[in-house]
């Protein structure tokens, strides 16, 4: 019996452990990501994925550093509108203002779809 639980104990530890999937490990790893996203959601060609990937990946970063730098809530969503409002600009040569507009909606999103990854792989360690 003792021989028994243990044999059912490791290999529920091995299978959940074989099931646990590593978060991307940089920030590059997430741009990369979120790059094959985009190229899935809002159709881009390998020429315009190319093109943007310097953009999103500055952009990702600007953003980002918004909500280090700014406390004041109401400003840091005025600086983040202005942010959208300038990389619109920057992208919509490159994939049109459709899909340039597009873009902070599938960005909103991913960044939901990663939140909540991240809670259920938080809940399954716990």
């Amino acid at each position: 019996m003792k021989a028994v639980l243990i044999f059912l104990l490791s290999f529920v530890t091995v299978a959940g452990a074989a099931q646990t999937q590593p978060a991307p490990s940089s920030p590059h790893k997430i741009h990369e990501v979120f790059l094959d996203y985009l190229t899935e959601k809002i159709d881009l060609t390998p020429t315009e994925k190319k093109q943007l990937q310097p953009l999103v990946i500055r952009y990702l970063s600007e953003s980002k550093n918004l909500y280090k730098t700014n406390r004041d809530p109401l400003l840091r969503e005025q600086e983040r509108i202005k942010l959208k409002i300038n990389y619109r600009k920057l992208f919509t040569p490159i994939i049109g203002e459709q899909r340039a507009t597009r873009f902070f909606g599938e960005e909103q999103l991913f960044r939901r779809k990663i939140r909540e990854e991240l809670k259920k792989r938080n809940v399954k360690e716990n």
